[in-house]
C-alpha cells in the first residue's frame, strides 16, 4: 500500500509516572511488547510502508529500540525540541517534510487490535477519523459531534457529551491533498503561537473551511488509551484478552 504513519511519541507521559520515569510511554511493557512494537506489528501487517516515528522525551530510548528491531517496514524519525513545552499539534506539524502519501495519523500511548487500524484505512473519505460510537463519555474524552450527512461536525473535548456520538480515538487518515491542507494548518497555528493545542483544532479549523470529515466506525473493537498507571493496569488485562482470543 502507498501509505505512510505517522506515530506520535513524543510526550513525557507524566501520569503514568513511575513508569515514564525514564521511559517514553510508547515503550512501556504491555503483556509481552512495548506498546510501540505492538504499534508498529500493526502498521506493517495493514501493509503500509513507512513509519514516522515523531520523538521528544527520551528520544534515545527509542533510536535503542529501533536499531534492535529487525523488520521490513522502514520506520524514520524526526525530533520535536520543544516537546516540553507544546502540545501534541506541534508534534504532528514536525513531521512535515517526510509526508508524501496517504498517511494514518497515531497516537503513541494506544493499545487496539490491527482491525482498528485496518478499518481506518478502508473508509470513505480523504479526512478520516477513527471513532468509538459510545454515550458514556466525561470529560476527559474527545468527543464527536456528526453533522446529518455523517460528516464531523465538531472534534473536541468541550462538545456535549450527551449530543456526541461517541469518542475519537486517536487515530485518523489523511489523503495527500487533505494532508497538504492539514500541515498548512498547523503551521499557521505554529506561525501564530498557538502551540499549545491538540491537532483536532487544526482539524476543525479545515472543517470551518469546507473540508469534509468522516468516521470510521470501530465500535465494538478493542482500543484504549494510556494516561495513568490505572489505565495501564487495564491495559494489560485487556492485551490478555486480544491475545487470547
Amino acid at each position: 500500500m502507498n501509505a505512510q504513519a505517522i506515530v506520535l511519541a513524543a510526550g513525557e507521559g507524566t501520569r503514568l509516572r513511575p513508569h515514564t520515569a525514564d521511559l517514553p510511554k510508547c515503550l512501556v511493557q504491555v503483556g509481552d511488547r512495548p506498546l510501540l512494537e505492538r504499534a508498529l506489528t500493526s502498521i506493517e501487517q495493514a501493509g503500509i510502508g513507512e513509519a514516522v516515528l515523531v520523538t521528544g522525551y527520551r528520544a534515545d530510548r527509542i533510536e535503542e529500540f529501533l536499531a534492535r528491531r529487525a523488520s521490513r517496514l522502514r520506520v524514520r524519525t524526526v525530533f520535536n525540541p520543544d516537546y516540553a513545552t507544546t502540545n501534541n499539534a506541534v508534534s504532528l506539524w514536525c513531521a512535515r517534510a517526510l509526508m508524501t502519501e496517504t498517511f494514518v495519523l497515531l497516537d503513541g500511548d494506544l493499545l487496539f487490535e490491527p482491525e482498528v487500524l485496518r478499518r481506518t484505512l478502508v473508509a470513505d473519505g480523504d479526512a478520516v477519523i477513527a471513532v468509538e460510537r459510545r454515550k458514556t463519555l466525561g470529560d476527559e474524552e474527545m468527543k464527536v459531534l456528526l453533522h446529518p450527512d455523517g460528516t464531523v461536525a465538531a472534534v473536541n473535548k468541550q462538545v456535549d457529551p450527551a449530543a456526541a456520538v461517541g469518542e475519537a480515538i486517536g487515530i485518523a487518515r489523511f489523503g495527500v491533498e487533505t494532508g497538504r491542507r492539514l500541515f498548512a494548518q498547523l503551521g499557521a497555528q505554529v506561525a501564530e503561537g498557538r502551540t499549545d493545542v491538540f491537532y483536532e483544532k487544526a482539524f476543525e479549523e479545515l472543517m470551518a473551511a469546507g473540508q469534509g470529515f468522516r468516521v470510521a466506525d470501530v465500535s465494538g473493537l478493542s482500543c484504549m488509551e494510556i494516561d495513568t498507571p490505572e489505565d495501564l493496569d487495564r491495559a494489560r488485562r485487556l492485551a490478555q484478552e486480544m491475545e487470547s482470543r
